[in-house]
């Protein structure tokens, strides 16, 4: 339905901001804010183990020299900037080993990928931070950021131009604005102005996969809660952004936007679809990964003795499409070989895990897993998608040379949630990949961090993120 905007009309963008300021804080309900909370530890620990990768350290380094020193903390440095830069810093932590967490929504032919809302959990924290907000004014931030994320994701072509963090320049707001106790007015511009830079193409996660596919999200979110700033102090934006046919409308083309977004807030809102991930690689390749490891242990570690692999797949077709991408399949960069079915799950065959130390070394080159990759079948089965609903399963097969079969079937993969994130999950995973800080340290991050709901301000929680 097209949306059409004149004086007597309030744009859809002033609709979001009224809908986004009229949810109070008391008002998100309980579990969700449980589940922010857990989210918000996950991706600390996904900012932790992720900040000694080389991009990682570029990013923050620029941040640290041309940053302002202000209010907030970047994780893991003593240092604190001001909000834009903490955003870049930490957005980019928290995504570069695509650990964190991932949503699997509803799609006309099964399962969806519903993007990396905690990419956004940054900008909460930065700006939470540095207004001096309470833990659970943050928390339900986060939240409410998670459902805007999540309604825009609805709207958008998986087969577009456009890639999924364009989102962010209109969460990103949402967010901020609701911590800076901003008007609908002021809200409005912000949300008009962030998107007139939002829009991120798709190529940022396909072909060879570059660097940019770490902190496209965070740049965005950086560059809207700019866009925030600015409208808090009266810049104006072009309000129609979200409806007109020269603003953003081809990035969100489905359905009807401005019904989509003015939906009551749920009680299984889109924070409560959230996923934590267990290993660092892409979504849909959660189960491969999990299933590898099993049948190493079967075998006893003894690869040389494969002589062919089959993996079978959801009957999906960005599933195909990934299974069959030649960058994908002889990944040559990080990027590309966290994303790659072939990849992780040969590398997992021969280490029996799978964590960031799978990555070292440009390990994607190695001949023995080059060799595992050349005796690998992608296949697909439609009867997996009923069996298991709403999420990315996998069965794989080796035939050894003895003429033995080794399988396993991974319906669902570790860390996967239909009713909340169980914290034993997300507390499991933070020790097991933030062992570049000591164990008194993590322990108090996550003390901090499990009460965070019930403080008054964080700065106990943002002080213990720091040496």
């Amino acid at each position: 339905m097209k949306h059409d905007h004149n004086a007597d009309t309030p744009s859809v963008a002033q609709s979001l901001a009224e809908w986004a300021l009229s949810i109070r804080s008391a008002d998100v309900p309980e579990a969700c804010i449980q589940q922010a909370k857990l989210l918000l530890l996950d991706s600390v620990a996904c900012a932790i183990a992720g900040g000694v990768e080389p991009v990682c350290k570029n990013v923050v380094a620029i941040c640290e020299e041309v940053g302002a020193a202000g209010p907030c903390t970047i994780i893991g440095r003593a240092r604190q900037v001001d909000i834009p830069h903490a955003i870049l810093a930490n957005g980019a932590q928290v995504r570069v080993l695509d650990l964190n967490d991932y949503v699997v929504i509803p799609g006309t032919n099964g399962p969806e990928i519903g993007g990396h809302p905690s990419d956004n959990i940054p900008v909460a924290l930065a700006v939470g931070e540095a207004r001096n907000r309470s833990g659970r004014d943050i928390l339900a931030s986060i939240a409410v950021g998670y459902e805007v994320f999540g309604r825009l994701k609805t709207l958008m072509d998986r087969k577009g131009a456009w890639d999924g963090s364009s989102i962010s320049g209109f969460v990103a707001p949402v967010m901020a604005g609701r911590l800076m106790d901003m008007s609908v007015e002021r809200l409005t511009h912000a949300l008009a102005l962030a998107g007139v830079r939002a829009s991120s193409p798709a190529l940022v996660r396909q072909g060879g996969i570059s660097a940019a596919k770490s902190i496209a999200n965070a740049m965005v979110a950086q560059s809207a809660v700019e866009a925030t700033l600015l409208a808090e102090r009266g810049v104006t934006g072009p309000v129609a952004i979200l409806e007109h046919p020269r603003g953003v409308r081809s990035v969100f083309p489905k359905g009807d936007i401005l019904e989509t977004l003015m939906a009551p807030f749920p009680e299984q809102s889109y924070v409560m679809q959230s996923n934590v991930k267990a290993y660092p690689c892409v979504a849909t390749g959660q189960s491969s990964a999990a299933a590898a490891i099993k049948i190493h242990g079967m075998l006893g570690g003894r690869v040389d003795t494969i002589k062919r692999i089959e993996i079978v797949m959801v009957d999906h077709h960005f599933v195909r499409h990934q299974q069959i991408d030649p960058s994908r399949a002889r990944p040559r960069s990080r990027e590309s070989a966290d994303h790659s079915f072939q990849y992780i799950t040969a590398v997992a065959l021969t280490d029996g895990t799978l964590g960031p130390a799978q990555y070292e070394g440009e390990r994607w080159l190695d001949p023995k897993i080059t060799a595992l990759i050349d005796k690998m079948e992608m296949t697909t089965d439609p009867d997996l998608t009923g069996r298991a609903p709403g999420t990315y399963p996998s069965v794989v097969r080796v035939h050894d040379t003895s003429g033995k079969i080794y399988a396993v079937e991974q319906l669902v993969p570790p860390g996967y949630s239909r009713g909340g994130i169980a914290e034993a999950d997300v507390l499991d995973k933070f020790k097991s990949i933030t062992d570049s800080v000591t164990s008194d340290k993590r322990d108090r991050i996550i003390a901090a961090g499990l009460k965070f709901d019930r403080t008054a301000d964080p700065t106990e929680f943002c002080a213990s993120l720091r040496p």
